[in-house]
């Protein structure tokens, strides 16, 4: 069962502006995913705000298919000019 965090008005406001800033820049996307994902939000010394995701929910849920990688110089050399990376 997920658990509903509570933050005040101020951190909700700056929270939807750094979500409409990420979205806007293509960094994240909308997702209709049956998955959900717990968000932990800092604010740093400048006033600012970090959100992280706790991945430790999704990551019980993934099933491991025990199998090595392939040639991992071969997958390095062919993401060396990637501009993202997804595991």
């Amino acid at each position: 069962m997920v658990r509903l965090k509570i933050f005040d008005p101020g951190m909700q406001k700056k929270m939807k502006q750094k979500i409409q800033d990420l979205l806007r820049r293509g960094i994240i996307h909308l997702s209709n995913s049956l998955y959900l994902i717990n968000i932990s939000v800092v604010e740093k010394k400048d006033r600012t705000i970090r959100i992280y995701l706790a991945l430790i929910d999704l990551n019980a849920t993934i099933i491991d298919d025990k199998q090595p990688l392939s040639n991992m110089r071969k997958l390095m050399n062919a993401i060396v000019r990637a501009k993202f990376y997804f595991s």
